[in-house]
């Protein structure tokens, strides 16, 4: 009988621990909490990037990675490589029609820092092209679809895929797995609920990450996030919208047509501006944060897993979300990347000389800001977590 009841107590016991966890994410951002850098977090570096007519940004950053000793950072429309210290060194590939060129913007970018290889996707040719850290471009990944490669894991390539988005009847692949000669090796398709009325145009981003040697997923038209495992998802989290949850059905928008003047243009959905489009997601042992936008605004969510609360960090006095930087006295530490388990956040050069005064500036940043002018590169800050 005992050994009955032990059996019947180790099967439920599992059967909690492989449950869905729910996040109440919207009742924990509804209240705004301040969280010191240094309750997270053992050190931060403020990483000014040399400002060049070769090495300047654009605003908006689509990914920064440190791998091999380096810094690279990417603007959408092209990708350098920085040294720690934030000193130019090259551009990787260019814009053309030619060997190792790309087309256009860049759309994802991922590397193998063992073989010391950086792979940029170009859906429009159906390419990967792949480039030595010395940024020698090495050969094309003939790839089989348009998908642009977000993440390169054990060889094996994890592409999303935007079109079903678009399709009236929300169908299509949203997934692809390849293998590191660009064959597909399987595939994820969305399969629109029964009765669920999905938006015709939707701007939000599908969300992929890995953590304990597991690649995670995210549909932008769901709330789920699920794991991958031997070729199926399997949903470990759901973010609970509550009464949010019913603007997701919401258009971002629509096209207005004026018959007169015979122009046309776009009209935002102001209902929709409350939507939440997540961004990114990090998941750490006992911490998940959660990079999100609302309201136009760039905002951040931190999860503790021991407890099961959420909240929306944003120190009361602070125009912005992040951590309040109480290290060295900078600006609130937004974070947008987790690499190589350090969190990494990007500062504007005004944004800045504006938050952080000198007087109160320490280590790193200190430095930083005796040098720094208006219009100089992006500062990254690299956060060592404890």
């Amino acid at each position: 009988m005992g050994r009955q009841i032990l059996i019947l107590f180790l099967m439920s016991t599992f059967g909690l621990l492989q449950a869905q966890i729910t996040i109440p994410f919207a009742k924990g951002i509804a209240d705004n909490k301040e969280i010191k850098l240094s309750e997270v977090a053992s050190e931060i570096r403020y990483i000014p990037l040399e400002t060049t007519a070769e090495s300047l940004l654009e605003q908006d950053i689509l990914d920064v990675t440190i791998a091999g000793g380096y810094l690279f950072v990417c603007d959408y429309k092209k990708l350098l490589q920085f040294t720690p210290e934030g000193k130019f060194v090259r551009q990787i590939g260019k814009a053309g029609q030619g060997p190792g060129e790309y087309t256009e913007s860049i759309l994802g970018v991922t590397y193998n820092e063992s073989l010391k290889e950086i792979y940029l996707s170009d859906p429009r040719q159906l390419k990967l092209h792949v480039y030595s850290f010395a940024g020698t471009f090495l050969h094309d990944i003939n790839m089989e679809g348009r998908e642009y490669v977000r993440l390169q894991d054990k060889g094996c390539f994890y592409a999303v895929y935007n079109d079903f988005l678009y399709d009236k009847q929300k169908r299509g692949k949203e997934m692809v797995v390849y293998d590191e000669n660009g064959k597909e090796l399987y595939n994820f398709r969305f399969r629109p609920k029964e009765g669920v009325r999905y938006p015709g145009i939707n701007f939000a981003l599908p969300v992929i990450y890995a953590y304990q040697d597991a690649i995670y997923y995210k549909n932008p038209l769901e709330l789920e996030i699920n794991r991958i495992e031997k070729k199926k998802r399997k949903p470990v989290y759901k973010l609970d919208l509550r009464d949010l949850e019913k603007l997701n059905h919401e258009e971002d928008g629509k096209l207005v047509i004026d018959k007169e003047k015979q122009v046309g243009g776009y009209q935002p959905n102001e209902i929709a501006k409350k939507k939440i489009y997540f961004q990114d997601i990090f998941e750490l042992d006992h911490k998940m944060g959660i990079y999100y936008f609302q309201e136009d605004e760039r905002r951040f969510a931190w999860y503790d897993k021991q407890n099961g609360k959420v909240c929306r960090v944003r120190a009361l006095q602070a125009d912005m979300d992040g951590f309040t930087d109480d290290l060295e006295g900078g600006c609130p530490v937004l974070p947008e990347f987790l690499r190589n388990g350090k969190l990494v956040g990007v500062v504007p050069a005004p944004v800045l000389q504006e938050k952080a005064k000198p007087a109160n500036a320490k280590g790193s940043l200190k430095k930083v800001m005796e040098n720094l002018l208006e219009d100089d590169n992006q500062v990254i800050q690299v956060v060592t977590l404890k």
